[in-house]
This record gives structure tokens, C-alpha cells and sequence, in this order.
């Protein structure tokens, strides 16, 4: 339990500083700590910005990744796009796309990282342009 609590402290340091219009939420997988900065109070109809940081066990940036998300509305089997994410800096990628309905939505990040797949899932509150969470 030491380990995990100093591995992930030592992860926070490498993790660039949030705007005061995002919001962080961050998973560990097989060893990999998968960090996700989205917009906080994101809205229908607009353009979003997924930035993924991607950390070893000793909260190294891991490069090199191929790193893609998946937006789905489980509630409707609605699925929306499946962003690519491009490098942007040391182990960050970041991505791009539109929430289509007000909802529930679960984004998934997907990262390939030396030859293994890792996921991580994470829930997401989309309000209408009226500020409603749900259409």
C-alpha cells in the first residue's frame, strides 16, 4: 500500500497544471497511471479537449504510446466518435471531439504502451446548452 501511495504521489509531479475550466481524473492500470483532464461542466455541441498524461510506476512520462478514445451513452447505445490523440509533450496526448446528447457519457481511454493495451474508463456528466444534465 506504501508503494502505490508513493508511486502515485511521485506521478502527480509530472502532471501539467489544470485550467480553472478543467477537471482531472486519473486511474491506474497494470502498472500504468492513466490521467485524464477534461473540461469541467462540458456542454452539447461543443468542441471538447482530452488531454491523456500517461505515467510509469515511479511517475515517469511514458512516450511513444498510440492513444485513442471511445464516447459512449450506454443509456441509448448511442456511441460517439473515437478520437486519436496526438503527442503534445512528455507522455501527454490529447485529443479532440463533440458530445452529440446531454447525459451520462463514458469515455474510454485507450493506450498502447510498449506493446500492451491498457484501458480506462472514465464517466462523464453532459449538460444541455440550458445547463440541464439531461436532454
Amino acid at each position: 500500500m506504501a508503494l502505490a501511495l508513493l508511486a502515485g504521489a511521485c506521478g502527480r509531479g509530472s502532471l501539467p497544471p489544470l485550467a480553472p475550466d478543467q477537471v482531472r481524473a486519473q486511474q491506474t492500470v497494470n502498472g500504468v497511471t492513466i490521467t485524464l483532464d477534461t473540461q469541467r461542466d462540458p456542454q452539447i455541441n461543443q468542441p471538447q479537449r482530452f488531454r491523456v498524461t500517461l505515467t510509469d510506476r515511479l511517475g515517469r512520462p511514458l512516450d511513444g504510446a498510440s492513444v485513442y478514445l471511445d464516447l459512449d451513452m450506454n443509456m441509448i447505445c448511442l456511441s460517439g466518435a473515437q478520437p486519436l490523440a496526438t503527442p503534445v509533450g512528455p507522455g501527454q496526448y490529447e485529443a479532440r471531439s463533440i458530445y452529440q446528447m446531454a447525459g451520462e457519457w463514458e469515455v474510454t481511454v485507450y493506450a498502447r504502451v510498449n506493446g500492451e493495451l491498457r484501458q480506462a474508463l472514465f464517466r462523464i456528466n453532459v449538460a444541455d446548452p440550458d445547463g440541464s444534465p439531461l436532454g
